[in-house]
């Protein structure tokens, strides 16, 4: 068994075998001339600094220290140690230029200071390989500062990294500014006294609890360990190509400082077991909610030394990888280390894996993809694939190629999305649903790729949104838009097909079924008239632009709702009257028409299914699957504040790092999802070679799918996901599957 270090081993492989000559390199910010917003150089006692000045972007470019290449090698990981003089109240933020950012901008590296202490300090900033890359036509890189109040700063120095050493200090500092910047929420939100379990007397003298609790329940902070659940064996059952998650606590008897878990190997009868095996500790942080604030297990970070405090409980995860071919079946033995207060415990610990591999989603012809306002990172889409995601969802709003007016044309500009479909494609992101505007409470504003093409060509996006609005116009494509609009599908589609892209998948914006609501809800915008006929009559003339413009593209729609109601002078289903103008349906609202998916397949259409980053595991794995949807998107991957939600939505699962990526025990949830999916792609594959048994079991199995559905998502945007009463089910059904798979194969 391999036990995964902090940094991902081919990373730190890479970093090592290609250090680079030139490095450590200095530059002292007196000296330097490509700036922006910083102060004229000045003298303290021996040190020459400039600040970086207070509420705007400072920016500051440097050589490329990679040499050669517009990103540096692949792998290498970098620390820039900036010198600088603490006078901050709050955090600064310092950003780095890639090409990922919303709009192609730069993404947030790293947060230091704070203490406002006037002390001089060292702050690192590690930036990986593909979080940087040069701005078309310069050859230096680009980094920004951000920060409330003036901030000296001396020097920069670029140094290859040290792991883990590097990846333990980021992480822990992160974790350091997230509590610092939820204080005082945090004093606000304080737990309930936790009720005193009854401690087998095993445990009586350690001064914490350990217990199993399965992943599909997180353990909050409040958690108070059950009688069974103490001393219990954390169980994987799994294919020999599968990640199977085990979650387990610690509840504290004491204040507990520096609690550590180890893994041991796996062995048994074939010997010891072949694996990867990463251990998790969950970080506790505020998150917004309706009345105020709530703590959650909101990340999942490389196992670090947590802190509990007495009568709480910390969620910890055992992530297990098995290797192919290479990881035999059996039973397997090990244990879970707990220390804390110079005290042990110990978890058993057993594996069984199947006599099983599974397919992959492309090879069963799923898709699953969160919606990004930027573009992830090569390591982020590296991850997705080992979480079952093979498809990214961009918006133009926040994704959209350069464009120049040239006469009467417009021309495209593709130099960071060919890098950057180039690093998808390679980490097996085959397709991209690309929505073309936005939310139709916005309307017209959210035309987002009209609106640019008419601030592009006429300048004005203003009187593009005045013209929209008004009566004559609603409901249309603006006539000098129609020939624009048609070039730059012609020019995107072509160029993505030379290029070797993912496929696109297009849709003119999202959730059209809003046409039907009762009212037009506008968004808060200047110009917005909200929802009502024209969304209607807007997307269908979009989908008949797209599929003139470009035939062969697919072209994608999110229907909202489907339910009945007589409005606008239509009396019937507001969702299917869109079915002749796509070519896939994609529906959260299953539940107001069981037959939709039928409906979608009889014309010759692909059905899929969406939902929301709350979903969990049985929405989009047994639930989707009861209803056959061949694909699924999920609002949203990376929609938020980066790691501070306490001050709005937080639509986040996944998040970039210059190390591996952070996870949340939602992302868990996801990729055991569509495991469960993989299994029932599996079995329904079994039975059509003719195995009845496995067909009477599956429908079966879907019978009890959907009895078992909750109440939940009801109003389809707050509350858009299906949740099941019985979380148990699930491990219950996916053995039923894997047990009747194994048998047929027998």
């Amino acid at each position: 068994m391999r036990i995964l270090s902090l940094a991902l081993t081919v990373w730190l492989t890479a970093c090592l075998a290609s250090a680079a000559d030139s490095l450590p390199r200095t530059h002292p910010l007196a000296g330097l001339q490509d700036l922006e917003h910083w102060s004229e150089p000045v003298q303290e006692g021996s040190r020459d600094y400039r600040a970086a000045l207070a509420g705007k972007p400072a920016k500051v470019r440097l050589p490329a220290w990679w040499g050669v290449g517009i990103r540096p090698p692949t792998g290498r990981i970098y620390v820039i140690e900036v010198s600088y003089k603490d006078t901050l109240t709050a955090p600064a933020i310092a950003e780095v230029f890639g090409g990922l950012g919303r709009s192609l901008s730069t993404t947030e590296l790293h947060r230091f200071g704070g203490a406002n202490d006037g002390q001089w300090k060292v702050a690192q900033l590690p930036v990986s390989w593909d979080m940087v890359m040069l701005p078309k036509g310069k050859e230096t890189a680009e980094l920004v500062f951000k920060a409330s109040v003036d901030l000296p700063i001396s020097r920069l120095v670029v140094r290859e990294a040290v792991l883990p050493a590097d990846q333990v200090r980021w992480e822990a500092e992160s974790r350091a500014w997230i509590a610092r910047l939820q204080a005082d929420k945090a004093a606000a939100v304080p737990l309930a006294p936790a009720a005193v379990p009854a401690i087998p007397e095993a445990f009586r003298n350690t001064g914490f609890v350990p217990f199993v609790r399965q992943y599909t329940e997180p353990i909050q902070r409040d958690a108070v360990p059950k009688s069974d659940e103490i001393g219990a064996t954390v169980f994987l059952r799994m294919a020999r190509n599968e990640f199977e998650p085990g979650t387990f606590g610690v509840h504290a008897l004491q204040d507990l400082d520096g609690v550590v878990c180890t893994v041991s190997e796996l062995t048994g009868p074939a010997g010891t077991l072949a694996c990867e095996a990463r251990l998790l500790t969950a970080e506790y942080a505020l998150t917004k909610t309706k009345d105020g604030h709530a703590w959650k297990p909101q990340r999942l970070w490389n196992a670090f030394p947590a802190s509990i405090g007495k009568g709480q409980s910390c969620l910890f995860m055992l992530d297990l990888r098995t290797l192919g071919e290479a990881s035999r079946p059996g039973i397997y033995a090990g244990r879970i280390t707990i220390t804390a207060a110079g005290r042990s415990a110990v978890l058993p610990l057993q594996v069984e894996v199947l006599p099983l591999l599974l397919r992959s989603m492309d090879d069963y012809g799923l898709r699953m993809g969160g919606c990004c306002t930027g573009l992830p990172s090569a390591g982020e889409m590296r991850t997705m694939l080992d979480y079952n995601h093979n498809m990214v969802n961009l918006w133009i709003a926040g994704v959209c190629p350069g464009m120049r007016k040239d006469g009467e044309r417009i021309e495209l500009d593709f130099y960071y999305l060919d890098e950057w479909m180039r690093l998808a494609k390679e980490r097996g992101q085959q397709t991209v649903v690309w929505f073309l505007g936005g939310n139709p409470n916005g309307y017209p504003e959210t035309m987002s790729i009209e609106r640019e093409l008419y601030r592009t060509l006429f300048g004005n996006q203003e009187e593009y949104f005045k013209k929209m609005s008004s009566p004559e116009h609603r409901g249309r494509i603006l006539p000098e838009l129609i020939g624009p609009y048609r070039q730059f599908l012609r020019d995107l589609i072509s160029h993505a097909q030379q290029a070797g892209w993912p496929e696109l998948i297009l849709t003119p914006f999202d959730e059209p079924a809003k046409w039907a609501a009762s009212q037009p809800f506008p968004e808060k915008r200047t110009y917005a008239i909200g929802c009502g006929p024209w969304i209607r009559d807007h997307f269908k003339a979009a989908c008949a632009l797209i599929h003139e413009a470009v035939p062969g593209t697919k072209v994608y729609g999110s229907i909202h709702h489907n339910w009945v109601r007589e409005i606008h002078g239509y009396n019937g289903r507001v969702g299917e009257v869109f079915l002749p103008d796509i070519d896939i349906l994609c529906t959260n609202a299953i539940d107001e028409d069981h037959q939709l998916g039928d409906k979608v397949r009889a014309a010759g259409k692909q059905f899929w299914q969406y939902s929301g980053a709350g979903a969990g595991r049985y929405n989009f794995g047994f639930w989707f699957g009861a209803w056959d949807a061949r694909g699924s998107l999920c609002w949203a991957y990376n929609w938020g504040p980066r790691f501070d939600v306490s001050n709005g939505s937080a639509w986040e699962y996944g998040w970039m790092s210059p190390f591996a990526t952070i996870v949340s025990p939602e992302y868990v949830l996801f990729r055991e999802a569509w495991d469960d999916r993989r299994y029932l792609e599996a079995a329904k594959l079994t039975a059509q070679a003719g195995d009845a048994g496995i067909t009477a079991l599956l429908t079966r199995i879907r019978a009890e799918v959907i009895a078992d559905r909750d109440r939940g998502g009801q109003d389809k945007v707050e509350d858009f996901w299906e949740a099941g009463k019985t979380a148990s089910k699930l491990d219950h059904w996916r053995k039923l599957l894997a047990d009747a798979i194994i048998a047929a194969g027998k």
